[in-house]
């Protein structure tokens, strides 16, 4: 069974019932809320693992919980819920501070692996570090803090090269500005703030990153970034990924 806690922000009894089955039958211990205020409240006292959360409510909606949630709980993950699927909604939903956008109905299978991924990366397996990282050319020593661009040495700054260890751990898998901050600076960056692309830009630099080289890193504006790599360099890797699905 597993010991994490997820809360359910949802004002429909029916659904909110449901999900909360759902999610029990899967091993998480859920709790269940039918107002913004409400949780709020409760989170103050004690956070949860993961917050599941629909976007309108009586009394505030979804992204101003997010946004509270993003300001003193950064650490927590946050999946929007909701039978909006507009994509102007899914921007500004991701915008606001979401992990994950998901529209109803919801596929169960894909909703419980979206879950799972979410709480491994909030929960300290992006933290476990192999000795090394192989993908296309670069090979990643952390215990050097040193990348290997085939017989080039790299050395890079620990912050620099901890963000590098997170994207060539998690490459075709998008990054949010978020997630980035939280794990890379423990707290929640500003969206005005240029840090994110800052430190980005210099590390596609000093890595050399290149699409003909097969791995290169785009951005998703608004929102995060990834690291693309192409078959031949996923197939390069030697290492277990620090934090595969």
């Amino acid at each position: 069974m597993s010991n994490y806690n997820i809360a359910v922000v949802e004002d429909d009894p029916i659904f909110a019932a449901e999900l909360e089955e759902f999610l029990s039958g899967l091993g998480y211990a859920v709790k269940s809320y039918s107002s913004a205020q409400t949780f709020l409240k409760a989170v103050r006292e004690k956070e949860c693992d993961l917050l599941i959360i629909d976007w309108s409510f009586p009394d505030l909606n979804g992204i101003e919980v997010i946004e509270y949630i993003r300001k003193f709980h950064p650490d927590i993950p946050v999946v929007m819920l909701t039978a909006r699927n507009d994509r102007r909604d899914i921007i500004r939903g991701l915008e606001a501070g979401a992990d994950d956008f998901v529209s109803k109905p919801v596929d169960p299978e894909v909703f419980s692996l979206r879950i799972k991924s979410l709480l491994r990366r909030y929960n300290g397996d992006v933290r476990t570090r192999p000795e090394s990282l192989l993908l296309g050319p670069y090979l990643l020593r952390p215990s050097i803090s040193t990348v290997y661009f085939n017989d080039e040495a790299i050395i890079l700054p620990k912050r620099e090269f901890d963000m590098a260890m997170l994207f060539f751990s998690n490459p075709n898998r998008l990054l949010s500005r978020q997630y980035l901050a939280a794990t890379l600076w423990g707290k929640v960056v500003d969206y005005q703030s240029r840090t994110i692309d800052t430190h980005v830009a210099r590390l596609r630099k000093n890595l050399k990153l290149d699409p003909t080289l097969g791995i290169s890193l785009s951005a998703l504006y608004g929102f995060g970034y990834t690291l693309q790599a192409d078959a031949h360099a996923m197939n390069s890797a030697k290492v277990p990924l620090a934090m595969s699905t």
